[in-house]
């Protein structure tokens, strides 16, 4: 690969032998001085594909040894896989892939993963061990541009957001988690503590057989599943069914990962056939001047375009959002001078580098 993408510094552009494309990439783990942490990562072949995976983050505190890492957490493992393959099927220029044919890819990276780490295929299904990654990819043939995607990561045309989906599971814990927060800091709690238990509430469940976290108590929780229940944002997540509602409530983040497809997440984890997620849109080479492909650790999507930009949107949104339990409601927010999550961003454009 002709140059590689920094995590700081100055936008990198690379001209290809066959046609030009400029690009910028960026890319910063949750923690900016542990990179090695970073559980996103950027597939870059010039003149033949780009990719942005995102993998998920650990609930589970394991961590492995692979060739592809050490001390490496499964999310981080299964990026580096798939990033991997795509590499190779990118290396081939010209190649218009079919969109299952990524997620096959990715699917055998991971599972390939499994098998070195010495997993068993009914561990890897169980959930304990499971490796979770989405991605969002970008190749063309020289007449057309595909853009496949899996999971929550987002892709932009021209500043135009495409093949969005809604994950329920998501907005209706980050409500939980919004309302836990508020309860615990209403009653005197600091930031810290009122972060923990609420993050532990939805890793864990609401279900009555979870004990609570500190600080809240069973008539809390029965205060919490009301509250979300009325929420315009969650309810609307579910499309108003509050039997679904209670059952992502019950499962929390542990329950999903067990059963991804009960809960509309799958994503490529070396088990689960993706086929009904993968999303993917054809486009000819004339009609687009600029692609973004980013994962979620941006909170919000500025009005502008270019790295700037969503550097700009994401410092907005920590200024008056920190913890993510306002405006920017996630399942994770802020701790003091991590980011809430990793995020990448690679921004493609057409015509010469300069």
């Amino acid at each position: 690969m002709a140059g590689a993408l920094r995590s700081r510094g100055a936008p990198h552009r690379v001209e290809s032998s066959t046609r030009v494309n400029a690009f910028e990439g960026f890319t910063e783990a949750k923690n900016p001085g542990l990179p090695q942490t970073n559980e996103d990562q950027i597939v870059v072949v010039p003149g033949a594909g780009f990719a942005v995976i995102d993998g998920a983050t650990d609930i589970t505190g394991k961590r492995f040894d692979d060739r592809l890492g050490a001390g490496a957490t499964g999310g981080r493992l299964a990026a580096m896989a798939i990033a991997e393959a795509f590499r190779a099927l990118f290396s081939v220029p010209a190649t218009l892939h079919a969109p299952g044919d990524l997620a096959a890819a990715a699917t055998r990276a991971v599972a390939a993963l499994y098998d070195r780490l010495g997993l068993s295929a009914l561990t890897a299904a169980s959930g304990d061990h499971r490796f979770r990654a989405g991605f969002v990819a970008a190749y063309s043939d020289g007449e057309t541009l595909r853009l496949v995607k899996v999971g929550d990561c987002g892709i932009r045309i021209d500043g135009r957001e495409i093949l969005s989906a809604v994950f329920p599971g998501d907005v209706v814990l980050s409500a939980a988690r919004a309302h836990a927060f508020a309860i615990l800091k209403d009653r005197g709690a600091d930031a810290a503590t009122a972060r923990t238990a609420a993050r532990s509430l939805i890793v864990n469940g609401l279900a009555a057989r979870t004990t609570p976290p500190e600080g809240l108590s069973a008539a809390d929780i029965a205060y919490i599943r009301a509250l979300v229940g009325s929420d315009a944002e969650a309810s609307a997540a579910v499309l108003g069914d509050q039997h679904r509602l209670t059952t992502i409530l019950d499962a929390g983040l542990s329950g999903i990962r067990h059963d991804p497809a009960a809960y509309n997440a799958l994503v490529i984890d070396g088990v689960d056939d993706v086929t009904p997620v993968i999303r993917s849109l054809d486009v000819p080479q004339s009609d687009w001047s600029l692609i973004e492909l980013h994962s979620d650790g941006y909170p919000v999507a500025p009005s502008a375009t270019g790295i700037a930009a969503w550097e700009e949107a994401l410092a907005e949104a920590d200024r008056v959002d920190p913890e993510r339990v306002g405006p920017h409601r996630s399942t994770k927010g802020r701790i003091g001078g991590n980011f809430g999550d990793d995020r990448s961003i690679v921004v493609i454009s057409k015509g010469r580098g300069r």
